[in-house]
């Protein structure tokens, strides 16, 4: 599966192309999930937030042009994410024809926890890209390194590798992480 960004992901959503909604469900829905937990929501609620996020963002698609100067797409969802729970507990408050309870959370640290989710969907979802986009022996050099905090010296050794080999492949591999990251971090 090839990567695709998140603005070519919207323009498919624009253009109404189902396999772009589908990326998309797939690729936001546990962030939503996350989020919506932290902004109080409760879990026999979330699949009605999950609903009305991608309602709204379905709505907005089509006027929706990215523009950096603007801000994060991040932002944007998690701005999306924290009306929709905030409509549905006063929806569930009102229905209980209970009094809204002042917030447990203050919107900073809402979206410091956002932002350390983000960063976490950021890093899961780029190691998923770079394992398709790099050979199997390269991203398990990597690995290893990286993850498994493995010496160089101990991979060479066990891919009966050269060590500036095994230095080379990390290298090049962790650039085009760098690289994937970038453009998964908007």
């Amino acid at each position: 599966m090839a990567f695709t960004t998140h603005f070519s992901v919207l323009d498919g959503i624009k253009q109404n192309d189902n396999q772009a909604w589908n990326r998309f469900c797939v690729l936001y829905e546990p962030l939503i999930r996350l989020h919506g937990r932290d902004c109080g929501v409760g879990e026999d609620s979330l699949d009605d937030l999950v609903q009305e996020v991608f309602v709204a963002i379905s709505r907005n698609s089509e006027k929706f042009c990215y523009d950096a100067g603007r801000g994060h797409f991040r932002n944007y969802l998690r701005r999306i994410i924290r009306n929709k729970a905030n409509d549905l507990l006063r929806a569930c408050y009102r229905n209980a024809r209970l009094p809204l309870p002042s917030p447990e959370t203050e919107d900073s640290e809402l979206d410091e926890k956002f932002l350390a989710e983000w960063q976490e969907h950021v890093r899961k979802h780029s190691l998923l890209m770079l394992r398709e986009a790099v050979a199997p022996l390269h991203y398990q050099i990597f690995e290893l390194i990286n993850i498994h905090n493995r010496k160089a010296k101990f991979v060479a050794d066990y891919f009966q590798l050269p060590l500036q080999t095994v230095y080379s492949i990390n290298s090049r591999t962790e650039e085009k992480l760098k690289s994937i990251v970038a453009q998964c971090d908007c």
